[in-house]
C-alpha cells in the first residue's frame, strides 16, 4: 500500500473516531408566569402559564402567549394594596388549588380554590361559586365561597 493510501486511511479513521455533537445547554429557571413546552402539549391550559418557552442553546425564548384565564379577570378587593390583597386568609390553599396537569380551564362561576380564596373578601367573590381542585389531571369540588367566607366541602 503507498504511502499516500496509508495517510488517507488513517485521515479517514481519525475523522471518524472524533465525536465532534455539541450537547445541548440545559436552560433553568423558565421566567415568572412561563412555562417550558412539553414535547407538544398545550402548557396554556394550566392556569398558572401566561406564556410558553423553548429552551435554545442554554436560553428561555418566548414562544406562545397564553390567552387570558377566566381567574385573570377576578379583580382584587378595594382595599388590596400594589402587591395584592391586604386581608389575612386563614385557609391555606389546598394542594391543585392553583389547577395543574390535564386540568382545563373552569368558567365562572366555577374557579380553581386559590381564586376563591384569594377573592373571598370581594363584593361577589369575583364570581366564583364553587370552588374547585386539580387531582389526577381532574378538578374534585372543594368548597364554595358563600356569604363572605368559605365552606370546605366534607
Amino acid at each position: 500500500m503507498s504511502a499516500i493510501k496509508v495517510w488517507v486511511v488513517l485521515a479517514c479513521a481519525l475523522c471518524c473516531a472524533c465525536d465532534s455533537t455539541l450537547e445541548a445547554t440545559p436552560c433553568h429557571d423558565v421566567p415568572d408566569g412561563g412555562c417550558p413546552l412539553d414535547n407538544g402539549a398545550n402548557v396554556c391550559q394550566d392556569p398558572s402559564c401566561n406564556a410558553a418557552y423553548a429552551c435554545v442553546d442554554g436560553g428561555w425564548v418566548r414562544t406562545q402567549v397564553c390567552p387570558p384565564h377566566p381567574h385573570d379577570a377576578a379583580t382584587p378587593p378595594a382595599d388590596a394594596g400594589e402587591g395584592g390583597s391586604t386581608f389575612d386568609v386563614s385557609i391555606d390553599v389546598p394542594p391543585g388549588g392553583n389547577g395543574g396537569p390535564g386540568c382545563t380551564d373552569l368558567e365562572l362561576p366555577d374557579c380553581p380554590a386559590a381564586v376563591g380564596i384569594a377573592c373571598v373578601q370581594s363584593p361577589g367573590c369575583c364570581g366564583c361559586t364553587d370552588l374547585w381542585v386539580c387531582d389526577d389531571g381532574g378538578w374534585d369540588l372543594w368548597g364554595e365561597c358563600a356569604d363572605g367566607g368559605i365552606v370546605v366541602q366534607k
